[in-house]
């Protein structure tokens, strides 16, 4: 499976920081329900849930090689994985998560 377009992309990227720490909390579902598309959803989180963890580090690498041509798009797409993270607080090993894709992308 593949992410068919951008929203998808950030909605997969929003679902992988909001499992980072094994709980998904009411202010993190918020923020996913805010980018769910019908359908897309479905796809989306079908093919989350069936990706392990480097699985869904090399999706997330590669749809932002194709989708974030720019430094800005860059920074915009990691202040809102940030947001996600921050939304219950973020853990130290959310920190270090988010550190990592950031120098990924």
């Amino acid at each position: 499976m593949e992410l068919q377009n951008i929203q998808e992309f950030e909605l997969y990227a929003l679902l992988y920081v909001a499992a980072l720490d094994m709980k998904t909390s009411k202010e993190e579902q918020k923020l996913i329900n805010a980018k769910m598309a019908g359908e897309s959803f479905e796809h989306v989180k079908d093919m989350f849930e069936q990706d392990n963890d480097a699985q869904r580090v090399q999706t997330i690498t590669q749809a932002a090689a194709k989708y974030l041509k720019t430094d800005e798009q860059r920074a915009a797409f990691m202040d809102e994985l940030k947001k996600m993270a921050a939304a219950d607080s973020t853990t130290p090993f959310e920190a270090v998560a988010l550190s990592m894709l950031e120098n990924l992308l």
